[in-house]
């Protein structure tokens, strides 16, 4: 029976686990190993057309994963201004949260830079030197694998700075003595957002005029940014939303979530949300 040869000196159990997890639904072909002077030679078989492209897509992410891992080691090891928790934090989601897969392009990217060389290369020479392809074949690939990894690591630390401030503001207003019992917030159709007292009078614009004077005439700031500013002053001891599907940035519901905590509550019987 003629195989495709794989060779390897570091990736002989990786290699194996990939296959085997495979075996029963994507690869159903026979393979054995054999080792000389610490080369290990995996021969995969049966050699056809389909069991080649097979071949190729396992081949495809196996690769996909140690070129990503090996990326992210040798990256962070230069990022001396992460502390070692952070480092361990960024690889354990950027390898495990579909971050890559997510964005836009990549699958096209990974066809052309590593499932369609694969491919070639096995249909070809019926072998492959798998160290060697993950050392010298993939410097374009992995340019742009760190470039990915750069805008995690600059989203990952947006996002720690503000999980960060509100754990600072929730303790604040652990300490702040509430000057409402009771406020409303309302989400409206097209997500504007209205505040209400205790007695379900709207005082949007009244309580904006008075504890958002100073930020006024900052053209950055969004209603969301003045309600949040309201709230956080009233700090109110219990907050209730209303219709908070029509949110049009729901990380603003998240956002009040994880300054009030156990203070929030949803309403979904008065006349505003029926």
């Amino acid at each position: 029976m003629d195989y495709c040869t794989l060779y390897t000196t570091k990736y002989k159990k990786e290699l194996l686990e990939e296959l085997n997890e495979n075996r029963e639904e994507y690869y159903p072909y026979p393979f054995k190993i054999t080792c000389q002077n610490d080369v290990y030679k995996i021969e995969c078989g049966q050699l056809s057309l389909e069991s080649i492209e097979d071949l190729a897509h396992i081949l495809c992410d196996f690769i996909q994963k140690e070129a990503v891992s090996k990326v992210t080691r040798e990256y962070l090891k230069k990022r001396d201004d992460l502390s070692v928790l952070d480092k361990r934090d960024i690889t354990r989601h950027f390898m495990t949260q579909q971050y890559i897969t997510r964005q836009e392009g990549i699958s096209s990217l990974i066809y052309y830079f590593l499932y369609s060389p694969l491919l070639e290369t096995l249909k070809e020479q019926k072998e492959l030197n798998v160290d060697g392809w993950l050392c010298f074949r993939l410097s374009k690939y992995k340019i742009i694998l760190q470039d990915i990894l750069e805008q995690f690591i600059e989203e990952y630390m947006v996002k720690k700075d503000f999980v960060n401030l509100i754990k600072l503001i929730r303790e604040i207003n652990f300490l702040t003595q509430p000057l409402e019992d009771t406020m409303h917030l309302v989400c409206e159709e097209r997500g504007r957002l209205r505040l209400l007292d205790e007695e379900m009078k709207d005082v949007t614009q009244a309580v904006i005029k008075k504890y958002c004077q100073d930020l006024l005439q900052d053209s950055t700031l969004s209603e969301q940014d003045l309600i949040m500013n309201v709230l956080i002053t009233i700090c109110p001891r219990e907050l209730i939303i209303h219709q908070k599907e029509r949110v049009q940035k729901p990380q603003f519901i998240k956002a009040l979530e994880g300054i009030f905590g156990l203070q929030v509550s949803y309403c979904n019987g008065c006349h505003y949300c029926r």
